[in-house]
């Protein structure tokens, strides 16, 4: 088949079918290959209607629906496989980045300390959680497979914070260190994370070009990638694990 150039990758997600959707930032797309990585097609583009979007960071696929974070729009759209519009809410966000979506309940992060909750029917505002000082800044974030608890990589305290969840409500669980370091454990500016279905926590390292590999309690177990295109691991931004345990994910 045919090679197609990915243009600044940011993020990355599967189909119930194993199809592969990568978000591109600057061309406000996203191209879809299967799972051989042959070419499919792409949708989207700059603008404010319900299939483009205006330099979204983060978007989810959920029972083959696609939830965009749509940042500069300030909303949340709805599209399916094929980018056709399935709910465009007219509501305004502040600055919607990370997002994750589990069987009721949308979860978004911002770049503040506040965690906003929506129905996954439509799209509806249910509340926002003030995570406080335990939260800077949702760059990614992820729900486990039993959507009972949620991890996200903080890109300004450099670390990872997990939260409880339960409906509607959320609560801190724990987190790892806060310090910019390029030690096992830490970050330098974290920017996505996810979960296998052990429980087991990974998650990209911006600067440290790198991913990590943390136990259900936080506890720091691996790490691979280096500062080299062969790696895999230079400037990685998003990344995705699906229900076989395989992870996603690309460099810059």
């Amino acid at each position: 088949y045919t090679s197609v150039e990915v243009y600044y990758p940011l993020d990355v997600a599967t189909d119930s079918s194993g199809n592969v959707y990568v978000m591109e930032y600057y061309n406000n797309r996203i191209k879809v290959f299967n799972s051989s990585g042959a070419y499919l097609r792409s949708f989207g583009g700059y603008g404010n209607s319900c299939n483009r979007w205006a330099y979204a960071r983060q978007f989810a696929i959920y029972n083959d629906k696609i939830y965009i974070a749509d940042t500069y729009n300030h909303r949340i759209k709805v599209l399916n496989l094929n980018g056709g519009c399935v709910w465009n809410n007219g509501a305004r966000y502040y600055y919607p980045h990370a997002i994750a979506v589990g069987s009721s309940y949308v979860y978004v992060g911002h770049n503040n300390s506040y965690i906003s909750h929506y129905t996954t029917s439509g799209v509806h505002q249910t509340g926002a959680y003030n995570a406080g000082s335990n939260l800077s800044y949702s760059w990614g974030m992820s729900l486990n497979s039993a959507g009972n608890k949620l991890v996200i990589a903080d890109y300004v305290k450099n670390r990872l914070v997990e939260f409880t969840v339960s409906g509607q409500s959320l609560s801190y669980s724990q987190a790892t260190s806060a310090s910019y370091s390029s030690s096992n454990g830490y970050f330098r500016r974290p920017t996505d994370a996810a979960y296998d279905s052990s429980g087991n926590i990974y998650a990209l390292d911006l600067y440290g070009h790198r991913l990590q590999k943390f136990n259900s309690s936080l506890t720091y177990q691996a790490k691979t990638g280096s500062y080299s295109t062969s790696s895999g691991f230079r400037y990685p931004y998003g990344m995705h694990i699906d229900s076989s345990d395989n992870i996603y994910g690309f460099l810059t």
